[in-house]
């Protein structure tokens, strides 16, 4: 196999190890992976319409510079932290709850 992808004539990317499963079927823990992937992203599209919200009330305008050097007041800072525990204990809370089978063992 060539280390260079033939369309672009760039380097090709590296093979990924293998990931660790832990469960027996392997689509439960890619549900998994990309569920915390969308939470991810969803919280950092929160963080910066947050940051371009608190920009446009304080400065009337918004580009992607001041975006990405705003610094966030100490009690900004702690309502966010405050803000994104919910959302963990919502979005994720439902991997800690306890279960019971759905159907009982035929």
């Amino acid at each position: 196999m060539s280390d260079t992808d033939s369309r672009s004539g760039h380097p090709a990317p590296p093979t990924p190890a293998p990931e660790p499963a832990f469960f027996d079927n392997p689509a439960i823990d890619n549900l998994i992976a990309v569920t915390l992937e969308l939470g991810a992203e969803l919280w950092v599209q929160r963080e910066r319409m947050r940051v371009v919200e608190s920009l446009l009330a304080t400065q009337g305008v918004v580009t992607p510079e001041m975006i990405e050097q705003y610094l966030p007041s100490d009690a900004e800072a702690a309502k966010s932290r405050a803000e994104r525990d919910a959302f963990v204990s919502r979005v994720y809370g439902a991997f800690a709850r306890p279960t019971v089978k759905a159907t009982p063992d035929a």
